[in-house]
């Protein structure tokens, strides 16, 4: 009875697929029965879990930042818990562009907060960079290969 193994493995950008086959007998002879078993497991490279991770962290703090920048442009009442929860929170991501550009103000409370523009841009600028970082560190040529024995 002969015995055929085969193992296969992809990595792609955003997963890593193994297969692993064997087939016993041969399917010319009626006196060997051919029995063939294939696994195959599927999982995210981890390329693409870092890039993940990345977009993430962008999507929570330019949420934050988006909240806080329409909470300023409708006047929101700056005593109220849910605002005072949104600006000491983003007050540190918004820090280092103070006093970049002026914010102008309205009669009314309504402010545009230009600041809050700039720190959208830039963060979403850094998590682009971080992952075009993330995709040289850790991409890799993709090998396949194909073993059979007898």
């Amino acid at each position: 009875m002969s015995v055929d193994e085969s193992t296969y493995r992809q990595e792609s950008a955003d997963e890593v697929v193994e297969s692993h086959e064997v087939v016993q007998g041969s399917a010319r002879s009626a006196a060997e029965p051919a029995h063939a078993e294939r696994r195959v497991s599927r999982g995210a490279s981890p390329l693409a879990t870092w890039v993940n991770v990345i977009y993430l962290v962008l999507a929570v703090i330019d949420g934050l930042i988006a909240i806080r920048f329409v909470l300023k442009l409708l006047a929101a009442n700056p005593q109220a818990g849910f605002a005072r929860f949104i600006d000491g929170v983003t007050a540190p991501l918004v820090a280092p562009f103070a006093g970049l550009l002026g914010n102008p103000g309205s009669s009314n409370g309504s402010q545009l907060e230009v600041t809050s523009l700039v720190a959208l841009a830039v963060y979403a600028l850094v998590a682009w960079l971080l992952t075009r970082i993330v995709r040289l560190v850790l991409s890799r040529t993709v090998t396949q290969s194909r073993q059979d024995f007898s």
